[in-house]
């Protein structure tokens, strides 16, 4: 116990503060301090002021307090039910983290392995009456919620038919080792409710009125339409009708998402032993989608080559209204899909078209893809989700051109008035971004391979979002257009060389207008890491025109075309007012600066090899450029004891910076710039200092000779 002014000046004003790490078997725990307010008793006040009561100290009483930071599976599954809870709140964050993202380590048998030995050790010991515990502290009780807790949340863990192996072990269980018989009746009824669940499934055609039928396709009901003589062509559908029936397509897929499939260990198919997996259809499925939308925006404009000029912009110009109904209704998924589509380069090259939209549509364009703007780690688009994720509707009053700041404030109204709310259907690919650099640059394993829960509590933050935003998706009450889906999947998708020889013809190559600079370095490096997460096979056979990136030796199968940046203007600045509702505020950017005053990401590639094959690295303040340079030849596949030869230089937009050699590499970084690096030979120097030289003098004489003639 403390007295408050013997409390460390740095430990005041704060609840808790990160003391140090303790280790045992198998575990290590971060402890922290944590203040509490210490009631006192009138009899001691009475005591400590002498009889006088003119003086009324502050007592503090400093509760020691250990986080889990790294540990066994075996220690991570007894830390679930620990012998003693120091704070309830840490020992449920444990529980959250563990359910979330134990997939990447371990199987759900072990775990129910090591639960069931546990509860069997403890109810022995009770039995022999051994427990030094009182009855404040039931492991045996608190093993049982566990469970409960762990169906109920992640059932998609024990649904397994038709035999559903898991479930049947835990009621086995329960009924053999729990008296109160609580846990094996909430199996049963899980078994039920999934059974019966399946028999629905299992239904593929349900008969419906005019016609109808709905089929199950990626456990997402949709009505198609077995009437040929209504089609739907893409002028007859209206607006309003696609952006509802694209918002309604993606939101069913978005629920259906498994955060856990978000992992940057699951869905980009490493599992812990780095062996293939693909255990992430549900990923896969919103991806499918979102290549979908883009597809379906290039093939609407390229499908008639006869078209007139007018034609053509007619078409963009509905795009761009589709585009901006999907921000209204905030349907981020397919505004990013449609202005990825219009910014391919089969689309962005008909300069002729692009001059003839008007300049009205142009201004609405531009800023839309300002919200994707990749300037700052695209903080416009993590602002709007912050402000707007749990909010009930769009906030559109920050936009700058006038028409859509006033069209948009009386639909936002007029829903406000009908009580219709909006739910939020994000863009999948920041998230995973997000988790792929997490899993890219902390290690799986630390200090003699204990699994990092550190590691897994940055996951956790990141898939505690996705979570909440699917439950704010539950929100729209849009009905499903029986026409719309059939149509939406039978417009024909184009290959790259197709759609490319197609702009071709619309507008020559000679005509065309050259593509300009297409921005720094940095943002078409982050456009390339962003945009390749959504791809599709569809853009194999492309070349020179697409993107390919590597991380931690992961390559993508695929990839899209580069978007040109000179289409998205600099980033919007970022509203003043806030939501009402900030329960994403937990982090905008979990890899980008887990902790601005002491850790940061950066981007290391070899130099002479292409700035698309980079290492990330986690670097903290305690990192010194020796070691740095040691932990990226050994992820290079290089001789670290040939370490001393190299040098780490960090890319500047207007030159380079050499870190000291033996310096602290952390505070030697500029990092009010993207963290973009080269390990490069100390013996290449010389060569470049002799070939900028070498331009240096060859430039000078091209102007000597331009001058001349």
């Amino acid at each position: 116990m403390f007295w408050w002014a013997d409390m460390p000046s740095s430990f005041k004003g704060e609840n808790s503060r990160e003391w140090g790490e303790e280790k045992e078997d198998g575990v290590i725990y971060t402890v922290s301090l944590k203040k509490v307010r210490h009631q006192t008793t009138t009899t001691s006040l009475q005591k400590l002021t002498h009889g006088e009561n003119w003086f009324q100290p502050l007592q503090w009483e400093t509760m020691k307090l250990r986080t889990l930071k790294a540990g066994t599976v075996e220690r991570l599954v007894e830390n679930l039910a620990p012998e003693d809870v120091e704070d309830q709140d840490t020992n449920s964050m444990h529980l959250n983290v563990f359910l979330a993202t134990y997939r990447a380590f371990t199987t759900a048998d072990q775990v129910l392995d090591i639960l069931f030995r546990r509860y069997k050790e403890y109810k022995e010991c009770r039995r022999r009456g051994e427990n030094g515990k009182d009855s404040r502290h039931d492991v045996c009780r608190i093993i049982q919620s566990v469970l409960c807790i762990w169906m109920d949340i992640y059932q998609d863990d024990f649904d397994e038919p038709p035999a559903y192996r898991l479930l049947h072990r835990v009621l086995e269980f329960a009924e053999a080792q729990m008296s109160d018989g609580e846990l094996a009746r909430q199996t049963r009824h899980k078994l039920d409710r999934l059974r019966r669940s399946q028999a629905l499934k299992s239904q593929q055609k349900v008969s419906v009125p005019n016609g109808h039928h709905l089929t199950s396709s990626e456990d997402v009901l949709f009505i198609e339409n077995s009437d040929p003589d209504q089609p739907l062509d893409f002028d007859t559908i209206s607006v309003q009708t696609m952006a509802d029936q694209l918002t309604y397509m993606d939101a069913e897929l978005f629920k259906k998402v498994v955060p856990h499939h978000c992992l940057g260990s699951v869905w980009s198919r490493r599992d812990k032993k780095g062996k293939s997996t693909t255990d992430a259809p549900t990923v896969k499925a919103t991806i499918a989608q979102f290549n979908a939308v883009s597809f379906l925006v290039i093939a609407t404009i390229l499908r008639n080559t006869c078209s007139s000029t007018e034609d053509r912009v007619r078409i963009i110009e509905k795009w761009v209204d589709i585009a901006q109904e999907c921000r209204i209704l905030k349907n981020f998924s397919s505004l990013k899909a449609i202005i990825s589509g219009l910014q391919s380069n089969p689309i962005y090259r008909l300069s002729e078209t692009w001059a003839a939209v008007s300049k009205e549509k142009s201004e609405e364009y531009e800023e839309l893809c300002t919200i994707f703007s990749e300037e700052n780690n695209q903080m416009t688009w993590r602002e709007i989700l912050v402000k707007e994720g749990t909010a009930k509707y769009a906030d559109t009053s920050s936009t700058k051109v006038k028409h859509v700041r006033k069209e948009s404030a009386q639909k936002i109204q007029a829903q406000r008035l009908s009580g219709v709310m909006q739910g939020t259907v994000p863009y999948l690919g920041t998230f995973l971004t997000d988790l792929m650099m997490l899993d890219t640059a902390m290690p799986d394993t630390v200090d003699t391979n204990l699994i990092n829960f550190e590691k897994k509590k940055k996951e956790f933050e990141v898939l505690a979002q996705i979570q909440l935003l699917q439950k704010t998706a539950q929100n729209y009450n849009i009905v499903p257009e029986p026409s719309f889906k059939a149509w939406f999947d039978s417009v024909e998708h184009l290959r790259y060389e197709e759609s490319y020889r197609l702009s071709c013809e619309v507008q020559p190559l000679s005509d065309s207008m050259s593509p300009p600079a297409q921005g720094s370095r940095k943002e078409r490096s982050l456009r390339k890491r962003i945009s390749r997460l959504f791809s599709t096979s569809d853009w194999e056979t492309s070349s020179a025109n697409s993107n390919t990136s590597q991380s931690e030796d992961r390559v993508s199968e695929t990839s899209m075309p580069d978007s040109p940046d000179s289409l998205v203007p600099e980033k919007m600045s970022a509203s003043s007012s806030s939501s009402s509702l900030t329960s994403l505020e937990m982090s905008t950017s979990p890899y980008k600066n887990y902790d601005s005053s002491s850790n940061c990401v950066i981007r290391v590639s070899l130099s002479g090899e292409s700035d698309n094959i980079y290492k990330s690295v986690l670097l903290t303040h305690q990192d010194h450029t020796p070691g740095v340079i040691k932990s990226l030849m050994s992820k290079f596949n290089l001789d670290a004891e040939e370490a001393e030869e190299y040098k780490l230089v960090q890319k500047l937009p207007d030159g380079e910076l050499q870190i000291p050699d033996h310096g602290n590499c952390f505070y030697a970084i500029n990092q009010s710039v993207e963290p973009n690096f080269i390990l490069r030979k100390k013996s290449e120097e010389g060569e470049l200092h002799r070939k900028s030289k070498k331009r240096t003098t060859l430039r000078k004489l091209m102007e000597v000779v331009s001058t001349q003639t």
